[in-house]
């Protein structure tokens, strides 16, 4: 055993007490007298219930729900009529997660930390950092605001830099987290300030151990693994999702050749970043490694790729003869850099996440790629940030999900963050055994679990891709390590395949079918008697195949509308004709392939709710060799009239559909379809119901079109 080994194995074994103590003391009956739930603000402003939809949810919920208040980030506070025990909590919030106007739902908690908790040390570090929100209205002249705010903290103030709504401040002299945490609750008292939170530190959660190559009994294991093959049995996922990695960057291997997006380097500092400049286009993993006395009195630690570790996990090239096996066989890692020497802060995590899921942020080229799933394996002590949490909102508002790593302090997971987000999947990390690790962080806020690692041998441990070297990278290599650092990863996949099998779930519905297709806990096991580990342990294999294909589920009367496109002019075609369905899966004409795309319509006005417009399709002759699709009479016509001989009219009715009101509204029980267009002299269009398509091509420069970009409104 080498030194880093008798480090884990000495760590793992000071926690053996507090796993003994969690086993012998299941968790007591707790009562719940509300709910937590944030509205997706495309059906109504934040912080606000119309009456309609509150009556929708009772109705859901089959109890009444009274709005008692609202965060500062505007989700809901919905006071039940009557308290009631945890587990009753539980399948309400489940149940109003179905609904698509809901991003989440979750039992009321606390948001802050538990008044008993102490910070682990290596989250004590001072820090000069605030993030501030202002109030709607309040003119940003700092100027006038540095000097207010110095007031209210005792201590001069002073901005640096605006992202998405977010104001980053830093103040003179550093200060401990509480102190820091004080000084942001008193900014909240200025009229002028809707939060403010202190910038906390991030830090990987992984206890590495050396590069070793074995078995992966995390993937196959009867009791303790995810079951993987049955899921690749049903999906073995789609190159048209993308996976976020938040982390420590990425750096070159041959286990994930080809399926490595271009990345962003969020790590503001360049001394921590090592790369001689704070954020730029380049996300490679410079070294995480310390000397003895850094960060505020570390020991010293060699560097442990982090972020490649985790990104093998999720997307390493699978039956290609080396190496490991990566949950999703086809979805591309986008590497988000957030985390360096001394870990991170959660204002880089913050703007990471704001940039992973499309949003524009200043200074930075806009995300071509944004993220369906958003894995975060980090974490700092304390609440969740409340910029956080809407970066969150956004996300999951734009049809991603966010899944993170519970931590490794073996502590109530309520004490750390990004884990305690509302929204979030939290994933606990579970040994060989099938019980929860030793250093796994547990409570009612863990969603399910995963395996980790336990132990010192490759038998007991996680394997994944790696990097040698002490300090700086070296030659790819494979690597043992533990932590729910790689529990999270390993959900984080499975949801690419659900997704990649039926890209229209919500968040709400991805969270309800992995809890609802999780294993029990073996018998004996801490989590199977404390109800501390969450739903249960991941089973990948019952949860993709308990994900309803969108393609399969077809409304009454209607038809598929598949969409392909072609590399070659890259243009993008839709068709609901089954004959020309058939032709492009076989001859694949100017390379045109499925993308995965699909919505629905109907063959005919008899077949279709009142109000249905037929399709036209027109075929642009010479230059332009692309297809145009309208539903409104007006447009057909102005086409057919204006560019005679240039656009000719192919099918007057490709298909029927509805189509959104004039203020852009779809109506209940229809998807949004939204029309982007090229801007180009090739005229091409593409039309999609999913919003992260939305937002990469509007990052990519398309138009959107049709009232409030949407075209069509397709049943579901």
């Amino acid at each position: 055993m080498n030194a880093r080994s008798a480090v884990l194995a000495q760590a793992l074994a000071a926690l053996t007490g507090l796993v003994v103590a969690v086993t012998a003391t299941p968790a007591a009956a707790e009562s719940v007298s509300g709910l937590r739930v944030m509205v997706n603000p495309a059906a109504a402003p934040r912080g606000t219930l119309p009456e309609a939809l509150r009556a929708r949810l009772e109705a859901i919920a089959g109890t009444t729900l009274a709005v008692a208040s609202t965060t500062r980030t505007g989700a809901l506070e919905l006071a039940l009529p009557a308290p009631v025990e945890a587990g009753e909590a539980q399948r309400l919030s489940k149940l109003l997660r179905q609904d698509r106007a809901v991003l989440w739902a979750q039992p009321a908690r606390s948001a802050g930390v538990s008044k008993s908790a102490t910070i682990p040390p290596r989250f004590d570090a001072p820090g000069r950092g605030l993030m501030i929100r202002l109030a709607d209205g309040v003119t940003e002249d700092w100027s006038a605001l540095a000097p207010r705010f110095a007031a209210l903290i005792g201590m001069p103030i002073a901005a640096e830099r605006k992202v998405g709504n977010v104001w980053l401040a830093s103040i003179a002299v550093a200060q401990k987290p509480a102190a820091l945490a004080a000084m942001a609750q008193a900014l909240q008292q200025d009229p002028a300030v809707m939060y403010a939170d202190p910038v906390r530190r991030m830090l990987a959660q992984t206890v590495p151990n050396d590069p070793f190559f074995a078995f992966q009994w995390s993937l196959t294991d009867p009791v303790a693994g995810v079951n993987a093959s049955a899921a690749w049995d049903v999906q073995r996922g789609s190159a048209g999702i993308t996976v976020a990695v938040i982390d420590t960057g990425i750096l070159p291997h041959p286990d994930l050749a080809g399926r490595v997006l271009p990345g962003y380097d969020f790590v503001i500092d360049a001394e921590r970043a090592r790369d001689g400049n704070g954020r730029d286009p380049d996300p490679r993993d410079e070294g995480d490694w310390l000397l003895d006395g850094d960060c505020g009195g570390f020991p010293a630690m060699d560097s442990f790729f982090h972020g490649l570790f985790v990104s093998g996990l999720i997307a390493a090239n699978t039956d290609n003869g080396t190496g490991i096996a990566g949950m999703d066989w086809a979805a591309r890692i986008l590497p988000v850099r957030a985390l360096a020497k001394c870990g991170g802060t959660d204002a880089d995590v913050f703007e990471g996440m704001l940039w992973a899921s499309g949003v524009a942020i200043a200074g930075v080229p806009p995300n071509p790629n944004p993220a369906r799933v958003v894995n975060m394996s980090l974490g700092g002590f304390g609440a969740c940030s409340q910029a956080v949490q809407e970066a969150v909102d956004d996300a999951l508002a734009q049809g991603a999900v966010v899944v993170a790593s519970a931590g490794n302090e073996s502590f109530d997971v309520e004490n750390f963050s990004p884990a305690n987000c509302g929204g979030v999947i939290t994933v606990g990390a579970t040994g060989n055994t099938g019980d929860r690790t030793g250093y796994s962080n547990y409570g009612r806020g863990v969603t399910l679990s995963a395996p980790g690692g336990d132990g010192d041998t490759e038998a007991s441990l996680i394997v994944s891709t790696y990097a040698e070297g002490a300090t700086t990278p070296g030659d790819p290599a494979y690597a043992i390590a533990a932590g729910t650092s790689f529990s999270a990863p390993l959900v984080s996949g499975t949801v690419s395949l659900m997704l990649a099998r039926n890209p229209t779930l919500t968040a709400g519905r991805v969270q309800s079918i992995l809890e609802g297709t999780t294993r029990e806990f073996p018998l004996g096991t801490a989590c199977r008697a404390g109800g501390i580990c969450g739903a249960g342990l991941l089973d990948a294999g019952a949860a993709v195949a308990s994900t309803p294909p969108f393609s399969a589920v077809v409304p009454p009367n209607a038809i598929p509308v598949l969409e392909y496109y072609s590399p070659i002019l890259d243009h993008y075609f839709m068709t609901a004709s089954l004959d020309e369905i058939a032709y492009l899966d076989v001859n694949h004409p100017a390379g045109f392939q499925r993308t995965g795309s699909v919505f629905f319509g109907y063959p005919s006005p008899f077949l279709a709710p009142p109000g249905v417009h037929p399709v036209c399709r027109f075929y642009g002759t010479g230059l332009i060799n692309s297809h145009f699709f309208s539903a409104s009479p007006a447009e057909c016509q102005f086409v057919a009239a204006r560019w005679p001989g240039l656009w000719l009219l192919e099918l007057s009715e490709a298909f029927w559909i509805e189509v959104p009101d004039a203020f852009g509204n779809c109506r209940d029980g229809t998807l949004p379809i939204y029309r982007f267009f090229n801007n180009r002299q090739d005229a091409n269009h593409r039309h999609t119901p999913d919003l992260s398509v939305r937002r990469a091509m509007v990052n990519r420069g398309w138009v959107p079109e049709g009232a409030g970009g949407i075209a069509f409104c397709s049943p579901i």
